[in-house]
């Protein structure tokens, strides 16, 4: 496919289509869009919030300023300015006047809130709430990052993308820009796209290298080192890369947590020779390292891919004690030293990085949250999300399936490898564009449909792992409750979550701010499901798989308890002001929770009694019972073409089977293939006995 074409299909079908079904406007989705793209593929900014403000009249005092999205990531006192050149005209190019413009706007917003341009603001305005962080968090905030985005293409004459520091006053701000334009989105999506590795060379930070001992393990998995850090070095590596540095489980571990541990940073201020002692140290994995034998040993004097994997806490606190030096002179570094275990990975092993960061020893819990797409469980849905197809309903011709995206990039990267249109149509229409949902997505249906809107108000990462320590306790305990059915109802959640977010961004209330949506979503969604809970009811999601559709008559309740949600998060006498904040707190589930309503008997009635809700599943439950080997018949299908014609094969080699067993077996084979599309009950019994005969033998 080919830039311009590619384009074409990106403003129609990821932004045109998605805007017009959720009622919003095209730069909102291209920002949410984008910003999935910096935090998934760059690994840059986390959790982006829409801010929308724009001053056009300039004057002496206060310059002219817009500003799309921003964050405020205070464990890497980093701000993040994001603005939005949507263009869904003729493809153009950008150039660095219109480069320099847009970084105009974003600093002037900054400078703007230093100066208290805002401070008579509005404070249940997301823009408002940032320019007062802003200004009462001066002396924290090292780093301004920019960012822009476009579906324009930057001009090849762009040579340089790096800004002057901002001054203000006595501070002084690093800037750094970064600018996605449609041609880095386009690669992005190609198969072949591999992020650019991130090269750390010890001399840029002031060091000859790191002593180290290299390990004698016999592996060819991973070579280990042993080496002592100075803490200047983790300071200054943290603020130059942030959060790009820390594997996924501690960036959402610290950004959940929020603040720096006071035990180390007492120890770095008050005990600095004790330091190395009471420390625990970080576990670091690298793809490849550099050392060098010289007359002080043996040293490391570069990393490739470095990713701290525990140990998080102690580098955000050095890099914050560091930042303070410039206002505190007894707040320094010097004679800071951390020891350190390296992994270095002779290949990409998702497991053993996971295991890694669950045992490698840490001071925080954070060991607990081995968050990895390849869990069983993830693998099982992305499986039935090849396999089961939708009812066929009303309206519609086609039967078509649900596309979980396990891994980034698995419905994409198909359709750029297709030569023709016609092969995209084909491929599209059975797998539509809005039947696509994610891990960190269904992490968020599951928590609003569990009721817990406040994790779902951190955002992505955090709702994931939140998540994902839930799943595991039911899956250790039985993982056959994870079956079709749990998947229909899974979907049936996200047409709901869906439902409820179309409802919202159609209200007149919310078309005034324009601010707070995926809370009010959440929050809307645990509503709904708290009161249907009172009257011993629960929302019959199956019932929305198999009509792939929510019943009209939710419309209203959704309406009218989304208008609660929403007045009681603005609530001007609420415990917290900046109401991204407060909704991120499980009080503030509380105070929804206490809010007085009763739902419509028509959605009382379109509901299902909670008890007849557990007959069915006590009665699915019965059904996993006929072989402690497979659980269901998607374990037929995960077990896969290659095993059931091993099985056949050795059977018939061995005469352990019959005919009948034969074709059983053959059966599986062709289930496995998707010559079959369903198994019925009889021949899943079958396949169960023809497996148990072959165990027995000690075939199996």
């Amino acid at each position: 496919m080919e830039l311009e074409e590619f384009r074409q299909e990106f403003i129609n079908e990821d932004i045109r289509i998605p805007a017009v079904t959720t009622h919003r406007y095209p730069e909102e989705v291209f920002i949410d869009y984008c910003t999935d793209v910096f935090q998934d593929v760059f690994s840059f900014a986390n959790e982006m919030v829409h801010s929308y403000f724009c001053f056009k009249d300039g004057n002496r005092a206060y310059k002219s300023m817009r500003l799309d999205a921003s964050c405020f990531d205070r464990t890497t006192s980093t701000i993040y300015l994001l603005i939005a050149d949507y263009n869904d005209g003729e493809l153009k190019n950008i150039t660095n006047s219109t480069i320099e413009y847009l970084c105009k706007q974003l600093l002037s917003f900054f400078e703007n809130a230093l100066k208290g341009f805002f401070d008579k603001g509005e404070m249940s305005d997301p823009a408002v709430q940032l320019a007062r962080e802003i200004k009462r968090s001066a002396n924290e905030i090292q780093i301004v990052h920019l960012f822009v985005i476009s579906t324009d293409k930057l001009s090849k004459s762009v040579k340089t993308l790096k800004l002057d520091n901002f001054k203000y006053g006595n501070f002084e701000y690093r800037v750094i820009l970064d600018v996605l334009d449609i041609e880095k989105i386009f690669r992005s999506r190609m198969p072949s796209f591999k992020k650019e590795p991130l090269v750390i060379n010890c001399n840029d930070f002031g060091i000859e290298g790191i002593p180290c001992i290299k390990a004698d393990i016999q592996t060819d998995q991973y070579k280990s080192y042993l080496a002592i850090v100075p803490g200047q070095f983790l300071a200054e590596i943290y603020h130059k890369y942030g959060m790009a540095l820390l594997e996924s489980n501690v960036r959402s571990f610290l950004k959940f947590n929020g603040k720096i541990n006071k035990g180390i940073r007492e120890t770095i201020l008050h005990e600095k020779s004790r330091f190395f002692t009471y420390n625990n140290g970080v576990s670091i994995t690298a793809k490849d390292v550099n050392v060098e034998m010289t007359s002080k040993g043996t040293l490391i004097t570069g990393f490739t891919d470095l990713q701290i994997i525990n140990g998080g806490q102690t580098t955000a606190a050095l890099a914050f004690t560091q930042r303070k030096n410039n206002r505190d002179e007894n707040e320094n570094l010097s004679g800071i030293f951390v020891q350190m275990k390296l992994t270095v990975l002779n290949g990409d092993d998702p497991e053993l990085i996971c295991n890694i960061a669950k045992y490698a020893n840490s001071q925080n819990k954070v060991n607990n949250a081995d968050l990895n797409s390849s869990h069983p469980f993830y693998v099982r849905m992305e499986n039935i999300s090849r396999k089961m197809y939708t009812p066929v309903v009303s309206g519609e011709v086609n039967q078509t399936l649900w596309f979980f995206e396990r891994i980034r990039g698995q419905y994409e990267q198909p359709l750029m490898q297709m030569a023709t249109k016609k092969q995209r149509d084909e491929y599209k229409l059975l797998r539509p564009k809005k039947n696509k949902f994610t891990l960190t997505e269904l992490s968020k249906y599951m928590n609003a449909a569990d009721m817990y809107p406040h994790y779902v108000s951190w955002g992505g990462e955090v709702s994931s792992t939140f998540f994902h320590e839930r799943m595991k306790e039911l899956w250790n305990k039985d993982s056959r409750c994870f079956d079709e059915l749990f998947y229909k109802e899974l979907i049936g959640k996200k047409i709901f979550f869906s439902f409820i977010e179309g409802n919202i961004s159609n209200q007149s209330w919310y078309q005034e701010k324009r601010a707070y949506r995926p809370q009010l979503i959440a929050y809307t969604f645990s509503k709904i499901v708290y009161e249907a809970k009172k009257i011993k009811k629960v929302i019959d999601y199956k019932a929305m798989w198999d009509s792939q559709s929510v019943p009209e008559c939710y419309s209203k309740d959704v309406a009218t308890v989304a208008k609660k949600v929403f007045d009681a998060i603005y609530d001007d006498k609420r415990s917290t002001a900046n109401i991204e904040t407060y909704c991120k707190k499980e009080e503030c589930w509380s105070v929804i929770q206490k809010i007085e309503y009763t739902l419509s008997k028509d959605v009382q009635d379109v509901m299902v009694a909670q008890v007849d809700a557990d007959i069915e599943r006590a009665n699915i439950q019965q059904d996993h019972q006929l072989d402690g080997l497979l659980n269901d018949e998607l374990a037929v299908f995960e077990k896969g073409h290659d095993y059931w014609k091993s099985l056949l094969d050795r059977g018939l080699l061995q005469k352990a089977i019959d005919e009948e067993d034969e074709i059983a077996l053959k059966i599986a084979i062709d289930y496995c293939d998707q010559i079959s599309l369903e198994l019925s009950k009889e021949q899943f019994v079958k396949i169960c006995e023809v497996v148990t005969k072959l165990k027995e033998s000690g075939i199996e």
